[in-house]
């Protein structure tokens, strides 16, 4: 126990330097600081576990990440699965961004005041995992007869470790390509045709800007989450061991399978064009120049689909991630956002009732009213099935995009996702990165090993700390 409490203790100071922004582990917006609330949501948590059963119900908490639109969403499924039974009350807490919500659960971790069900972004499974505080959720399965296959294969792999499934997807996401179509008409370019490769990513802004129908052709956030994508679309492994999937990952493998230099080389090359530009790495400055019409294409996240219609004045096209290596059979795309985790409170009806909330939340209305929300996948292919869900759909036919690139994603260890305990710091490094390769301070192969580097050094330590 001593040793666990000085790894969370290690762990958190790390965490708690680093910084995250979009969506594949998205730092939601929200406005509550780690730093002034820590203590006290952990204090409730801890009167929370100790407060008598409501009207004889078990009462389980919620902490999670999901503010506005999406928080008012999460509200919604709580009271939908609190109003379907008269067992189990749930609590819902809002804990602020991703970050904020996985330093107040160390923090709970140490003090033994730990919520039932916790909300954590896909980059948190392998600390989560490593913590021995979390219940598979896969223990749970046999207890209600759930069938797994209730939730798509390309998701749960994400979150399965040593062939188990550790948590359930709650909202889930990939990147797709977003494009005006109006300007595409402009360009004398088939508006319906998006481009399927970078080379044609390339060949199209060439046409858009010699055409003047927009400033920029492209651009792209720098955003380690991308960066991962485009390993897994080559069909090559971000890290040694498989991922990290078949052991612990020791060091990265991007610069031996070459998949890293063709990244650099490929966003490089787009950047020195003059048909494409950087907005930088904070995604919203990205968002809004194809917005506002100044760059006619993008790639962005599938959750913000329902916030590009509305903020847009065009019509907006969409098309699945351009490959940097067409060739790439096994390639695909990797989830992102996050999953539901069971804490374990050594509460056996607790633990039972947070089983059957996290089940509920997989039904095919629950996943049709989220997704409808959200803009999130629905994680149970029969959510759309539902007449609602159709009607959305047929109503809004960009939503296909993202649900045709997920099914035709092979499901391998490459489109499952690297795992790692890094994640959030290896991204900030791709940052420094990949702006040192834009201004010419690196080339792409001094670039690719610099990353290495750091990543390497980021992996031995938490390595050695895990120990």
């Amino acid at each position: 126990m001593k040793r666990r409490k000085r790894w969370l203790a290690a762990i958190m100071a790390a965490v708690m330097s680093m910084t995250l922004a979009a969506c594949g582990g998205s730092a939601t917006s929200g406005g509550t600081t780690a730093a002034g609330s820590t203590e006290a949501a952990a204090t409730k948590a801890a009167a929370d576990a100790k407060a008598p059963a409501e009207g004889g119900k078990t009462v389980i908490t919620l902490w999670h990440a999901m503010g506005g639109v999406n928080g008012e969403a999460t509200e919604a499924l709580v009271k939908a699965f609190n109003e379907s039974q008269n067992e189990i009350e749930v609590k819902s807490e809002y804990q602020g961004n991703y970050d904020d919500l996985i330093t107040k659960l160390k923090a709970a971790m140490q003090s033994g005041s730990m919520p039932d069900v916790c909300q954590m972004y896909d980059i948190g499974t392998k600390f989560m995992t490593d913590s021995g505080h979390a219940i598979p959720v896969q223990d749970m399965f046999a207890s209600t007869n759930f069938d797994p296959s209730t939730v798509m294969n390309i998701i749960t792999s994400y979150y399965t470790v040593n062939g188990k499934q550790m948590s359930m997807p709650f909202n889930v996401s990939t990147p797709m390509l977003y494009y005006n179509k109006d300007v595409f008409k402009a360009a004398g370019l088939d508006p319906d045709t998006p481009p399927k490769t970078f080379d044609e990513v390339l060949e199209f802004s060439k046409k858009i800007v010699e055409s003047k129908a927009a400033p920029v052709g492209y651009a792209q956030a720098i955003y380690g989450w991308f960066f991962e994508q485009q390993i897994a679309g080559q069909g090559k492994f971000y890290s040694n061991n498989e991922n990290g999937r078949k052991a612990p990952a020791t060091e990265v493998d991007f610069v031996n399978n070459g998949a890293g230099l063709k990244i650099f080389e490929t966003w490089k090359k787009l950047m020195d064009s003059g048909y494409a530009d950087n907005y930088g790495s904070t995604t919203a400055d990205t968002q809004t120049a194809f917005f506002s019409g100044q760059t006619a294409m993008i790639i962005e996240s599938t959750a913000i689909l329902k916030n590009a219609t509305a903020s847009s004045d065009f019509e907006i096209g969409t098309g699945f991630l351009p490959k940097i290596d067409a060739s790439a059979a096994d390639g695909g795309v990797i989830i992102g956002g996050a999953s539901l985790w069971m804490m374990d409170n050594k509460d056996e009806a607790k633990k039972n009732a947070a089983w059957k909330f996290i089940e509920f939340t997989t039904t095919p209305d629950s996943q049709a009213n989220w997704s409808m929300s959200t803009g999130y996948f629905a994680v149970n292919p029969e959510a759309y099935e539902t007449p609602a869900m159709k009607d959305f759909i047929a109503q809004n036919p960009n939503f296909t995009t993202a649900i045709n690139q997920l099914k035709a994603t092979p499901v391998n260890g490459y489109t499952a996702g690297v795992l790692s305990g890094v994640a959030t710091e290896s991204r900030k490094i791709f940052n420094e990165a990949m702006e040192k390769t834009y201004d010419g301070t690196y080339t792409p192969e001094q670039a690719v090993s610099f990353l290495a580097e750091k990543v390497n050094a980021a992996i031995a330590n938490y390595n050695s700390s895990t120990k």
